[in-house]
Parts: structure tokens; sequence; C-alpha cells
């Protein structure tokens, strides 16, 4: 009997052991994925703003959640995510925290550990088109207006404008991005055509999403009124006062900064910048800020008379902007109108234009890249697309370091 009775009690115990030894693993794994998805999410956060030291910041969340890589036996791993063909995916983020502890009671019964592993595989979900008027100023129209064009690329519009008439893609315009906020309400907005993924309304507002660059600084003229007709011509880099005017031009840009007043006139023409180039446009000289504007005829088959070739610097070599190719003074104030207009235009280039406080027009025109593009403007129309090819975005930043120069992208857990 009482030999029974002791059976019964190691019985008891044993599975009281094992119970609280699975229970006591269960919430340690609850508290290791917490650490991980934190992990996940900073590191998704930090490469999004652009900072190189990511993997140190993701850890110390993890550090935060009670898991410090190589303390207690925990370890802490964060890198980039391996896409489903076995290459690196720079827009997936994975973090993995693991620790080996002694169980409790199971431990008088057998000498062991037992590690318990957790992973977060977060994904960035870049913005590429930022219209950041904050207010609109237009009557019958809206900041971003796709009227007869299309639209479609691999990320996100952001919508910055407070009213309700921000958003306007008509009856014969499509939308077909992965994500478009607005801080504004949905009243007011127009939407008639094909939005393949709903705008979230009433989103937060956002700052300056390139705010953290320096501007380059107006000093001395290198050249005055620069005028190209019925040629071919190379430029290199420098102070342009006074504009360049291009007619029937083409012109080849050496790599580099150039600092141009006055705007940018062409007609007809090609603009070749595709060795690496940013283009600042500010006042100085005995110029103001100007227009910038493209002009063509209509293309014949696929040809078009003007073409804008740009692609922007990888490194800063040279002066000028990694991932910029066109950067106008944030002191060029004009909400709510189009000082960068094209028409007739092919447009192509692994580059971001970036016009903070006026607006981009674009009237029958191409706008494509083969890695990434993108604008931070104030204001963006879009009209017609020639053979309904219209605008196609992308973002694959490998030649940037694989990281968005953006801040403020968005993030999400996948698994």
């Amino acid at each position: 009997m009482l030999l029974n009775y002791l059976l019964f009690l190691f019985t008891l115990l044993l599975i009281g052991g094992l119970a609280l030894d699975t229970g006591i693993l269960e919430w340690r794994q609850q508290r290791l994925q917490q650490a991980a998805d934190a992990a996940a999410q900073e590191a998704i956060y930090e490469t999004a703003r652009n900072n190189g030291d990511w993997i140190t910041a993701a850890k110390a969340q993890a550090s935060l959640n009670g898991f410090t890589d190589g303390v207690n036996g925990a370890t802490v791993s964060v890198g980039f995510a391996a896409s489903s063909d076995g290459f690196i995916d720079y827009r997936a983020v994975q973090s993995s925290v693991t620790q080996s502890a002694n169980n409790i009671f199971m431990g008088l019964i057998h000498s062991g550990k037992s590690t318990v592993t957790a992973t977060a595989t977060g994904r960035v979900i870049p913005t590429c088109i930022w219209i950041m008027n904050p207010t609109s100023t237009f009557a019958g129209g809206a900041t971003f207006w796709l009227a007869s064009s299309k639209m479609q690329g691999s990320c996100g519009v952001f919508i910055n404008t407070a009213s309700g008439n921000s958003m306007n893609v008509d009856y014969f315009a499509s939308l077909d991005v992965v994500r478009t906020r607005v801080v504004g309400p949905s009243s007011g907005n127009v939407s008639t055509g094909s939005v393949y993924t709903p705008p979230r309304f009433g989103s937060a507002a956002k700052n300056d999403p390139l705010a953290y660059l320096t501007a380059p600084t107006f000093s001395s003229c290198t050249y005055n009124r620069v005028s190209i007709s019925n040629t071919s011509t190379d430029l290199s880099p420098g102070t342009y006062c006074g504009g360049i005017t291009m007619n029937n031009a083409d012109v080849v840009l050496s790599p580099g900064l150039y600092i141009i007043t006055g705007g940018l006139s062409m007609n007809n023409s090609t603009l070749d910048g595709r060795s690496g180039v940013t283009l600042y446009f500010t006042s100085g000289g005995g110029s103001g800020y100007g227009t910038i504007s493209a002009t063509g005829s209509a293309p014949s088959g696929t040809n078009f008379s003007s073409n804008v070739l740009l692609n922007a610097p990888t490194t800063s070599s040279g002066g000028g902007i990694p991932g910029i190719a066109i950067f106008g003074d944030r002191r060029w104030i004009a909400h709510g109108s189009y000082g960068l207009t094209f028409s007739n235009t092919y447009i192509t280039g692994d580059a971001i234009w970036y016009v903070l406080n006026t607006g981009v027009s674009f009237w029958d025109c191409v706008f494509t890249n083969s890695a990434y593009s993108g604008l931070v403007v104030d204001c963006l129309y879009q009209y017609g697309s020639f053979d309904g090819a219209g605008a196609w975005i992308t973002t694959d930043y490998t030649a940037l370091g694989g990281v968005s120069p953006y801040h403020y992208d968005d993030g999400v857990l996948v698994q």
C-alpha cells in the first residue's frame, strides 16, 4: 500500500513537474517572441530612416525586452532576410532570439537544458511618391491628380494634405500601388477610376522625409546664361547662373553637381545625365529660381523628341547627392503651382526628384526607371500617357546600399 502511494505521489510530482516546466517554456517562448518582434520592428524603422547601425539598434530593443545577446544564455541575431530564390531581400529584415536554460523539475530526472527560439520577419513598405502640400490650394483639382493616366509600382503614395481636396483619380485613370495614405478625410476626394488598393484616409501627417539632406551652397557663377541650339555638346559640373536653355539640342552631363539659377528650359531636346548627376535649382547671381520645363512634339512611334535621362549619383564623389537627381531649394515656395512641367517627354533614370515646395506636372509623358525612382513634391498632376505607359515606379535601392533614402517608410511584421 505504501509502495503504491509512493508510486502515485512520484507520478503526480512527475506530471506536475512536466506541466510546470512546459508552462515555463511557453512563458519563455512568449517573452522571446516579444523580444524578436520588438527587434524586427526596430530594424524596420531604422533601415527605413537610413540608419547604418540598425542592427545594433534592433539588438538594443531585444535587450530592453529582457534578452541581451551573449548574456544568460541568450543569442540575438538580426539581418536582412533571404528571398524565395535565396538572394538577399533588402526590403525584409529578420530577427532571431534564442535562449538555453536549465529545466527545473525535469532536471532532477535527467541533466540537460531546453533551448527556445523565436523569430520575426518584417518588411519595409516603401513610399516613393510623397505629396507634401499641407492644404490644397486648387480650385476643382487636387494635390494628387491622375487624369486619364496610369501610375503603378511596388511602393506607396503618401498625401500630406489635410483638406478633403487632396486626391483625384478620374474615370479614365488608374492607381496600382502597394499603399496609399492620405492625411485628410475621404470627403471631397474623387476616385472614379481604378484604385486597386483602397486609400487609408485620416493618416498621421509627416514632415519632410528627406529633411536630413544638406542642400548645396551657392557661391559664385561658373557659367552665365547658357543657351544651346541645334547642336550636341557636353556640360561639366559647376554653377550655372541665368538658367540653361536648350532648343533642338542634345546635351550630355558629366557626373557631379550642377547648381542652376534661373531654371532650365528644354524644347525638342535631350538631357543625358545617366553618368550620375545632381541638379540643384536655387537662386543667386542675379537670377531667381525660374522654372524647369521640357516640351516635345507628339512622339513618332516610340520615340520622343524630348528626353530627360537622369541617374542620381551613388556616392557623394564630385559633390553629387546619392539618390537625388533633382533637388529644389527648400526656400523655393510655390504651394499649389507647378514649378516643373513636362509634356510629350520621355523621362527615365534611377533617381529621386526632390522639390518640396513646388509641384510637378506631366502631360502625355512616360516616367520609368530600371531600379528605383521617386518624387517628393508639393503637388502632382499627371495627364494622359503615351501608349498607356504612364508612370512606373520601383524601389530596388541596391545601388544605395540596399536602404531607402527616405525617412518614415512604413513596415509590418509578416511572420
